[in-house]
């Protein structure tokens, strides 16, 4: 999939919309990238025109599949963990590193990551720049882009 901010160059901070995204009767999404996941949309993505997108993240359980190693086609990922803990491996820094409550991580894109063990109340805070991207195996290949962003892409698209 071709990412949105690609196609967005144009778009600017005075482009920009007002949005508000209420926690009382959110819906959580369970077609992101992991099976183990859901997903809430928090509108950032439609504010943004696409450049950047904000979601929560909690585990559904504990047996979902791991990835692998694989980077993400973006300029930047940060993460927050909001409840529970969570661990990934980075290869470029030979590490594992394990993230708890009220820790944050700013990665650059491209980082080649897995993910390694996570808590069953898992909640995290995830931001990307872009919103929709390009997910590639340390193999080269591509994962399938999940529905939720190709969600947001469909909206955005629509919007601009």
């Amino acid at each position: 999939m071709a990412t949105i901010a690609a196609e967005k160059k144009n778009a600017s901070p005075a482009d920009y919309k007002f949005v508000v995204s209420r926690a009382k009767g959110a819906e959580y999404e369970t077609d992101g990238l992991r099976e183990e996941f859901v997903y809430r949309d928090l509108g950032f993505a439609d504010a943004t025109l696409g450049n950047c997108h904000a979601h929560i993240i909690k585990a559904k359980h504990l047996h979902g599949g791991h990835n692998g190693l694989h980077r993400h086609v973006v300029n930047w990922q940060f993460a927050m963990v909001l409840k529970g803990w969570v661990s990934f491996y980075y290869r470029d820094r030979d590490e594992e590193i394990r993230y708890e409550e009220g820790d944050a991580v700013t990665i650059p894109g491209n980082t080649l990551h897995e993910l390694r063990e996570y808590s069953e109340d898992l909640e995290l805070l995830e931001i990307t720049s872009p919103a929709v991207y390009d997910t590639i195996k340390e193999d080269g290949t591509s994962m399938p882009t999940p529905g939720t962003k190709v969600r947001i892409d469909e909206r955005v698209r629509k919007a601009s």
